[in-house]
Parts: structure tokens; sequence; C-alpha cells
């Protein structure tokens, strides 16, 4: 069963967040061979198959914010009859700018002073203009520990898009959300498919906005699907959820690879993972984790970074949690505070 929530934003989510930052920072940090452990083989095996699933904390993230997302947009056409678009991308603006340009123009120029470190100007320019993905995905990566920002262009993308999906998709009827959804879900398994006959390489489609549209449009059938609901789970129900999302996630993680035919599994077990996760996460009163949640944008803009100055994971954990409590204390607050007058909910 669900119960109506008033509130969109959901604490219990923000350690949830921090498990996606977590699960890539272990990606980055760890090997990804089990021959490179000198620890017993299971164990050694376990943590390489945690590295290489690790990347998929991704799609993790892509799935809250569509979920969180069309939540807002949904409440919002429904107490308001129409979408503020300008106010929308306000509040998109205040989150993810600063820290997002302060890492473009300042940190990677900095960052370029260590060896073999360096974002050329071709990259730099694409990122600026959120096509940051486009540009690895025809490019490869640049060799820059902010290659990662790419994830933000693709939800960039999606930020400047949904709205006016929505308002289209208020005046079309009732489901026809659920439709277009639906729709992306089919362009993502067909641009998966061409690029895979076309023997495209990795990054090519992992950071191809039209491929990797299975976790937002998982996120985003959630939303409407709950309808403003919050499931109530019994503490069976919740572990089965979060722990079919765990399986799921090992499994995508253990068939491997960014190219070649298992991207066709591997892309939709992520999504699905993701929302399972979501859907066991959801009206938990599990607090715990909440301010790491808060900062999880910062976590994973800084981490590679931490890595590439403190290689031990053990050292650039903390250095990165360090970093990103600072640049959400003095960079971040002060715009999110300016934010708080363009929400709604």
């Amino acid at each position: 069963m669900n119960e109506a929530s008033s509130r969109v934003y959901r604490p219990e989510l923000d350690l949830l967040r921090f498990g996606a930052f977590l699960l890539v920072f272990l990606h980055h940090a760890l090997p990804h061979s089990s021959a490179d452990y000198r620890i017993p083989g299971q164990a050694a095996m376990l943590l390489s198959g945690i590295a290489r699933a690790g990347a998929l904390g991704v799609d993790l993230f892509f799935a809250l914010s569509a979920y969180l997302i069309t939540e807002l947009l949904l409440r919002e056409q429904r107490s308001r009859g129409a979408i503020d678009i300008r106010a929308f991308y306000i509040r998109r603006i205040l989150r993810i700018w600063p820290l997002y340009y302060f890492a473009l123009l300042i940190l990677v120029p900095a960052m370029s002073l260590l060896p073999e470190e360096h974002m050329p100007w071709s990259y730099s320019l694409a990122f600026a203009l959120f096509g940051g993905n486009w540009a690895c995905a025809a490019w490869g990566y640049p060799p820059s520990s902010f290659a990662l920002l790419w994830s933000v262009s693709i939800e960039e993308q999606f930020y400047i898009a949904w709205p006016w999906i929505m308002r289209m998709s208020g005046r079309l009827g009732a489901g026809s959300l659920r439709l277009i959804a639906c729709g992306m879900l089919a362009i993502a398994t067909v641009t998966r498919i061409v690029l895979v006959i076309r023997d495209v390489h990795h990054p090519g489609i992992w950071c191809n906005t039209l491929a990797r549209l299975d976790p937002i449009a998982g996120g985003a059938l959630l939303a409407c699907f709950l309808n403003g609901a919050v499931p109530r789970h019994s503490a069976r129900s919740r572990s089965l959820w979060i722990g079919l999302g765990g399986i799921l996630l090992v499994g995508a993680g253990s068939l491997g690879g960014n190219e070649g035919w298992p991207v066709l599994i591997t892309y939709p077990l992520a999504a699905a993972a993701s929302v399972a996760v979501i859907v066991g996460t959801l009206g938990s009163r599990v607090r715990a984790g909440a301010y790491l949640g808060k900062i999880s944008y910062g976590l994973y803009v800084f981490h590679a970074a931490a890595i590439r100055i403190v290689p031990s994971p053990i050292l650039a954990l903390p250095l990165t949690m360090a970093i990103a409590a600072v640049s959400y204390r003095y960079l971040e607050s002060p715009f999110l505070r300016l934010k708080e007058r363009y929400t709604l909910f």
C-alpha cells in the first residue's frame, strides 16, 4: 500500500545518494582484476566485482534525479495547473552550475599542473556547453580527473528537456507521460543495438545520452506510478526490494563490459536495480548518512582528483569528504539558500 506525502524532499534518499557515490568511488579507487589483490581468492573476486559494478552507481544517480524531478513537476502540475519552467531552470542552475563551473574554470587548470593531467580545449568547450558526454562518446575520455563530469552533462540535458516534455504530456492527457517514458526505453534499446552493430567502442555507448535513457525513464515511470505516494513497506518487503536491486546490480556488473552485445542486458539490469533500490528505500525512517547525501554532488565531482592526488583509497575517501564539506559550506550553500526562493514544495 501507499501513503500520501506532502513533501518532495525525501531524507531517506540522502543515504542512497551517498551509496551511489560510494559505488562510483570504489570503481575508480579499487583494482578491477582479482589478480591485483593480495588476499584470498574469493575475497579478491568479491572486491574486484564490486569495483567493476561500481560504475553503475551513475545509473542510480540518474534514476534518483529523474524520480525526484518528475515527482516535483507532477505536484506542480496538480497544484498550479502548469509548470513554471523559468523557476525550474533557476533552481537547477543554482544547484548545479556553481560547483560545475568552479570545477571547469578553476580546478581543471589547477590539476593540469600535474603530469599526464590535461583537458584539451575542445573538451573544455563541450563540457562548458553541457555536451561533455558527447565529446567523450566521440573522442574518448580526456586525460583529466574531471572527465567524470560527462554524467552531469547528461543530467543537464534531461533538465533542459524534461519540463517541456511534461508540459506537453499534461496537455495530451493522463497516461501520456508513461507512454513517453516507455518510448525512451525503446529509444535506448534501439540506439544500443545500432551502436553495437556499428562496433562502437567504449565510451561511445556508455556516454551516449540516447543509449543511457533507461534509468531516467525508470525513475520517471516510478514517479508516475506512485503519483505522489510513498510505499508502505514491512521490514521483509523493504529487504526484498533492496536485495533484488543488489542482486540485479551484481548481475549487471558481473556481465561486465561497456561495449558489444552485453550492453543490451547490463544497461536495463542496472536501471531496474536502481529503481528497485529506490522503491525499497522510500519511506524508510533511517536518517543516518543524510549529511553525506547532501554533499554527494561535491563528493562525486572531487573524488577522482582526490584519488589522483592520494592514490590510497583509505586516504582518498576522507580527503574527498573534507573537500566536499568545505565546498558545500562555502560554495554551494549560498546558492542553495537563494534557490529556496524558487522552491514550491
